[in-house]
């Protein structure tokens, strides 16, 4: 039987079986040559050929390591592909950002104003330094208020909670928060563009960044900190790669979505 052999893009040559044989035995052919024949649906490598035709004795030892040179060719091509990326621009951030956190913060500020009326802030100050008696006052008051037959506490609550999730779940599919769908962009990973996922886009990139920022600015030992780590974040926006902190910690990059 004659073997097409392949190195890569460099054609071998054609050998018949004694010749395939021997070359291996002499390391002139490698284990993760590629070679065809007729007959074959597809090219494999020497290993994956000779195994198929004995699996009991045809051991090869195990493929070599990538060469050095092909292995930097292969971030070399990524990195291109990263940078034929168009970067979201400036405004199309901040936009979409305005849009996120009035998402959030709406909600969250109509059940403020209905929870806090001025009587009810009297009463909570007397309580500042008990938190339980200060959460169970809020969840009477709540309570109360649904008693009264509004709807407005519980359509806020809902759609603060569905915000939380349908973020979450167009994050790691699309990469993309309601504000980001908006505007048409998304968050792909630095490295090669491809989709951050949930771990990078949610996870590192908004949970554990907002969680790390909500504590240290809670503290009033470490506030400083939180607020310049903050303030940090939000500047860094201005570089011309466009990434802020949290696209650091998460190695993701913004970029335009097409499709």
């Amino acid at each position: 039987m004659k073997y097409h052999l392949a190195r890569g893009e460099e054609q071998l040559g054609t050998f018949n079986d004694l010749d395939v044989s021997a070359g291996l035995r002499e390391g002139r052919f490698k284990p993760t040559d590629l070679c065809w024949a007729e007959g074959m649906p597809e090219w494999l490598t020497l290993q994956a050929h000779l195994q198929e035709l004995n699996p009991e004795e045809a051991a090869m030892p195990p493929p070599l390591a990538e060469p050095p040179a092909i292995t930097a060719l292969r971030a070399e091509v990524r990195q291109d592909q990263v940078m034929r990326l168009e970067l979201a621009s400036l405004g199309q951030r901040i936009a979409a950002k305005l849009i996120d956190l009035t998402l959030i913060i709406l909600p969250l500020w109509v059940v403020f104003t209905m929870l806090y009326d001025t009587a009810f802030m009297e009463e909570t100050q007397k309580l500042q330094n008990d938190t339980a008696a200060m959460m169970s006052a809020i969840q009477k008051r709540a309570e109360k208020l649904q008693e009264a037959g509004g709807m407005q506490l519980p359509l806020m609550s809902l759609i603060f909670y569905a915000t939380l999730i349908v973020n979450a779940v167009l994050l790691t599919l699309r990469g993309q928060t309601i504000g980001k769908l908006c505007l048409g962009i998304h968050v792909v990973r630095s490295s090669d563009g491809a989709r951050a996922g949930f771990i990078k886009a949610v996870l590192l990139r908004s949970v554990l960044f907002f969680m790390l920022i909500f504590i240290l600015t809670s503290s009033i030992s470490l506030g400083g900190i939180g607020l310049a780590l903050l303030l940090a974040d939000s500047f860094m926006i201005f570089r011309k790669d466009r990434r802020c902190l949290h696209d650091l910690v998460a190695d993701t990059l913004v970029t335009k979505r097409n499709g």
